[in-house]
């Protein structure tokens, strides 16, 4: 039998299963690897009912375990049935890898190049820049690094305007133009060659385009038009229409668009030669291509080396300046991730059955069954399952439908359906738009998860789940969506996060705790500390907590976190089954605002 307890470890840097593709705030594999063997048994079955990344999913299936993966994001489940892929013959992938690069090469060669010093280069990347018509002098003025002052304030382009020396632009209300090219950087074995963008440049552009959309019509494909909701959290966090972001193709340039199109048209023409399989395994490598080669891609000598990084946070941030990334360097990369996905768990002990058919599962004739839906909405019956270990969505962290639809109109095709934004456990940072989510609910979508959840484990079994957030409206919601499902709390532990490596700007914010708290609760009866009939006297037990004059240092903040934490849960378990369970609604989330624990994580103003 398992051991039902949790040590924490040293976590490790993601396997090549979990580079195929990109996805947010994935958590280390083998920490969840540890949760699976501590609290199941080989042929047992783990629910995750946010299925996500992945990661309980492939470490489950390589465990011996049968999973179940449930998440309203179509991108999840797309991703997670391609990474526990095994092939036995690989060679007919690679061969299909090969013939496509040809044919990238055809559309490219004779343009993706700049000449400097009577010598041939072949185009890394472009650096480009929104452009904006100066007020001043009426000119075209590209928001390049070197004419930035600073936020939103920029030198005009043309030296001769009079602003430059008047004063400055502020973009805000400024008409935009077309981005203009400004260097060509070829970045081959290590060195890299900067080339202004000149004429002669101008002149091998114009004719690709027309190059390109001449293929575009000699292949019968239509250039899609598909408009990002204004009713979007992240449309009003991002400025997106003001930066004249209007379609999810407008992410592209003109250029890397139509490449990619015809891309995934001669990939199309070969499904029925690969198979569903390995077709699925081409077309993830498109998917994940169009992470590299879109307008959110940028330099900065601090980061990767100077080369071009994208989805620096959780969010459609598109810099002033950007990249242009070449199509086949990007391929190249993406297809080296997936042939080691493949290497990799072909050198593993496991063979991946996946099911459409619950029975399936449970008569043990198949390993993995994964549903584009919430738990609620499936067939999972009553106490059918040993555990559930899972990693929930963080109250506003992360706007995971919002920014996975960045892929839908690529791979709509591939996916069961269209998401149902309403059911998505999260809340907004931005309110008063149309479907804006309040901190409300984001507890009653999850809530709507672990009643279920709770129903379909077995009695006396464990659920694990790892949670980050310093919000405590946020983690309120999460507990009482818990403990108002039936749920009792066990135990709670700190993981620290992966060492050495590359975080996303919200994780180095000040007062990030870089790593998650794990908790464990169980099915089984408890008797609440106490009964709450007021709002009032929950506030005066949780402040008397967390309120108290502290010390937090670095060194110790996380453990007094911890125990905190530990000391107010009986409480929240109490009010969220006597209170909550009696009147249904609560008002409380002004009182546990985002303020509420400052001086916990912001270690300048404890000092102070």
């Amino acid at each position: 039998m398992p051991s039902f307890t949790y040590t924490p470890i040293v976590a490790k840097a993601h396997t090549p299963p979990y580079k195929i593709h990109k996805y947010f705030a994935r958590r280390p594999h083998n920490v969840f690897n540890q949760l699976i063997e501590n609290f199941t048994s080989p042929g047992e079955i783990i629910l995750d009912p946010f299925c996500g990344g992945g990661v309980t999913i492939y470490e489950g299936v390589t465990q011996d375990r049968r999973v179940i993966g449930c998440d309203l994001n179509p991108l999840s489940t797309f991703i997670v049935r391609n990474m526990i892929k095994k092939s036995e013959d690989i060679e007919v992938l690679e061969k299909c890898f090969r013939e496509l690069r040809c044919y990238l090469e055809t559309l490219v060669k004779d343009y993706m190049f700049f000449e400097l010093d009577n010598q041939r280069y072949d185009i890394s990347w472009a650096e480009m820049a929104l452009t904006i018509r100066c007020p001043k002098c009426g000119r075209p003025s590209p928001l390049a690094n070197d004419l930035k002052i600073k936020n939103g304030k920029y030198r005009c382009s043309n030296k001769y305007c009079e602003l430059n020396s008047e004063g400055e632009i502020d973009i805000t209300s400024c008409e935009r133009l077309e981005p203009q090219y400004i260097f060509l950087i070829n970045a081959a074995n290590r060195t890299r060659i900067t080339k202004h963008f000149e004429e002669d440049d101008m002149v091998r552009f114009k004719s690709h385009i027309k190059f390109l959309k001449k293929e575009i019509i000699g292949h019968h494909i239509n250039i899609p038009r598909d408009l990002i909701p204004m009713d979007w959290d992240r449309q009003f966090e991002d400025g997106l229409a003001k930066k004249g972001i209007l379609y999810f193709q407008d992410f592209f340039t003109k250029r890397n668009l139509m490449i990619l199109l015809l891309l995934k048209n001669r990939i199309n023409s070969l499904e029925e030669k690969l198979g569903t399989e390995k077709y699925e395994l081409v077309r993830i490598v498109f998917s994940n291509i169009l992470k590299d080669c879109n307008i959110m891609s940028f330099t900065n000598a601090a980061w990767q080396g100077g080369s071009p990084t994208t989805w620096s946070k959780h969010a459609y941030w598109i810099p002033n300046q950007f990249c242009e990334v070449s199509i086949i360097p990007a391929f190249d990369k993406s297809v080296a991730k997936v042939l080691a996905s493949i290497k990799h768990n072909n050198g593993i002990n496991y063979i991946p059955v996946r099911t459409n058919s619950i029975k399936d599962l449970l008569e043990n004739r198949a390993n993995v069954l994964l549903y584009n839906a919430p738990i609620g909405h499936t067939d999972v019956p009553e106490s059918s399952v040993d555990a559930i270990i899972t990693d929930p969505p963080y109250g506003s962290n992360v706007q995971y439908l919002e920014l996975s639809h960045f892929w839908y109109p690529w791979n709509q095709d591939l996916y069961e359906r269209y998401p149902i934004f309403e059911l998505e456990a999260v809340a907004n940072r931005k309110k008063g738009f149309n479907g804006a989510k309040s901190q409300y609910d984001y507890e009653n979508n999850l809530y709507e998860v672990f009643k279920n959840a709770y129903r379909v484990l077995k009695p006396m079994r464990y659920l694990s789940l790892t949670f980050n957030n310093k919000d405590i409206c946020s983690w309120l919601a999460l507990l009482f969506s818990i403990l108002k499902s039936g749920f009792t709390f066990d135990r709670m532990y700190f993981q620290d996060g992966v060492k050495n490596y590359r975080q996303t700007a919200h994780t180095k914010a000040k007062g990030s705790p870089y790593g998650d708290f794990i908790y464990t609760f169980k099915k089984v009866d408890s008797i609440p500390v106490k009964v709450y009939t007021t709002e009032e006297d929950f506030i005066y037990d949780i402040d008397n907590i967390f309120l108290k004059d502290i010390s937090c240092s670095d060194e110790n903040r996380n453990e007094m976190i911890l125990q905190m934490f530990v000391d107010a849960i009986p409480l929240i378990d109490a009010f969220a089954k006597t209170y909550l369970r009696t009147k249904g609604i609560h008002h409380l989330y002004s009182h546990f605002n985002k303020k509420y624990l400052s001086k916990l994580y912001d270690t300048d103003n404890a000092n102070k």
